[in-house]
């Protein structure tokens, strides 16, 4: 499938917004400079895909960033504010790039730098960041932007300018609008899609019958209840209930008692930050007992360890990691790292495992480049098969094509241990579940 490029008006309209907010990102600001760029050529026989090439791009600069001893990539995420526990992602990112740097001079002799920033999950601060990142630092790509607000506030301008955006979280946009931007790579699995796996978990596990849902506002929860209504009916279990939230409400005790009054025997929370906790207590205070299964955006310890550890034993999620357990190479070379570069933060959350997941999935990217150019590395992201990353569980492996930009689309059920403070993989036949082709289902 051949990129279809956007016109220069749809360009103008990109500049125009951002100018309204006084910001303006590279594409609408002039051509960025390539200098010092080295040798980029890394391996011509590279099996890569030709999917975007140079005339579906605009103002294209090939190599910012990169220079004989290293490669600069920016960030853009959420670190501080009610949702700020989202930016230990992003320091595991961090603590793998430097691991990577030290332990093997980078990638082929270049080390990898991480520049980031602070978006606090609004949007405007997100555009204004890679507008710095691209103009002042000239990064070569963005990555890890872990909130869906900022991931889709800019990824117009770079898809237009075929800029990377790597393992970023676009989970809640459509399957039509993943395909229209395929210089973006999905660093979560689609919410839609775990959502198509946590209810058919609790089909076949739970046997559940009335299905009840706590969720964030915005793309967030909608993109989570489109799974949702596609898995429930064909399992015959009724959705009694949904209740939204702001990520600025002081409370969700309102929501948890209507939810209650339903009868519901499973609770289904779709929730990040600070809000999880307090969800998971709010259903405990109310005196209800349900079956519950969170998100993958709930699921870090830093968070389950701010709740009532009764409150949130037995509960249910999803992970594409694997379970990180000392005597383990991948887990030990994981947590010295951690401990080497970033001492103050709690490896055992599944924020920072996801972090150097994410990390180790860039660089297989890059690896796999034929030259360290935005165009073959935005091809390679595009060509990924059976690929095997080592913080990825067993059976999870990342695949991609131009029709297909979710590398991640399988997952493990977890189980949480409250008194270990640990997840561990779910039993049953339903344990790993294979996701490919959900968004078809789920996005008509």
């Amino acid at each position: 499938m051949r990129f279809e490029t956007r016109t220069a008006t749809r360009l103008l309209q990109i500049c125009a917004i951002t100018a309204v907010a006084g910001l303006a990102l590279t594409a609408c600001a002039g051509r960025a400079t390539d200098s010092g760029t080295g040798e980029v050529v890394r391996n011509e026989d590279a099996k890569v895909t030709q999917v975007v090439k140079e005339e579906d791009c605009l103002d294209y600069v090939a190599s910012p960033g990169i220079t004989d001893d290293e490669i600069k990539l920016g960030s853009t995420f959420p670190d501080s504010g009610p949702l700020a526990s989202i930016g230990e992602t992003n320091r595991g990112m961090m603590a793998y790039f430097d691991y990577l740097n030290d332990s093997e001079g980078g990638l082929d002799g270049r080390k990898i730098t991480l520049v980031p920033r602070d978006d606090q999950y609004d949007a405007t601060k997100a555009v204004a960041n890679v507008d710095e990142l691209l103009q002042k630092e000239n990064v070569f790509g963005i990555v890890g932007v872990q909130s869906s607000v900022g991931a889709t506030s800019i990824w117009d301008t770079l898809n237009e300018q075929c800029i990377p955006l790597m393992m970023s979280t676009v989970s809640g946009s459509l399957l039509e609008d993943r395909l229209a931007h395929p210089n973006t790579l999905d660093g979560l699995v689609p919410y839609a899609s775990e959502a198509y796996a946590l209810g058919q978990y609790a089909a076949d596990e739970w046997k559940s019958k009335k299905v009840a849902v706590i969720a964030q506002s915005g793309i967030f929860g909608e993109s989570f209840l489109r799974g949702l209504d596609t898995v429930l009916p064909e399992n015959g279990i009724e959705l009694a209930g949904t209740e939204t939230y702001q990520v600025t409400d002081p409370t969700v005790t309102a929501q948890i008692t209507n939810l209650k009054a339903t009868g519901a025997d499973t609770l289904i929370v779709v929730a990040a930050g600070t809000k999880c906790p307090q969800i998971f207590d709010a259903v405990e205070s109310a005196g209800w007992d349900p079956k519950i299964a969170t998100t993958f955006t709930c699921s870090n310890t830093t968070l389950m360890g701010l709740a009532s550890p009764s409150a949130v034993d037995d509960v249910v999620s999803t992970t594409w990691l694997r379970s990180r357990e000392a005597g383990d190479p991948e887990s030990d070379k994981y947590f010295a790292a951690v401990e080497k570069y970033f001492p103050d933060l709690n490896a055992s959350s599944e924020n920072v495992a996801l972090g150097w997941a994410q990390a180790e999935a860039i660089v297989e990217i890059l690896r796999q480049a034929p030259a360290l150019t935005r165009l073959d590395v935005i091809n390679s992201g595009l060509s990924l098969k059976d690929a095997k990353i080592p913080m990825a569980a067993d059976g999870v492996l990342l695949n991609t094509s131009a029709t297909d930009t979710m590398p991640i689309e399988t997952v493990r059920i977890t189980k949480f241990d409250s008194g270990s403070m640990k997840w561990s993989f779910a039993d049953g036949d339903s344990a790993l579940i294979d996701l490919d082709g959900v968004l078809k289902k789920t996005d008509k």
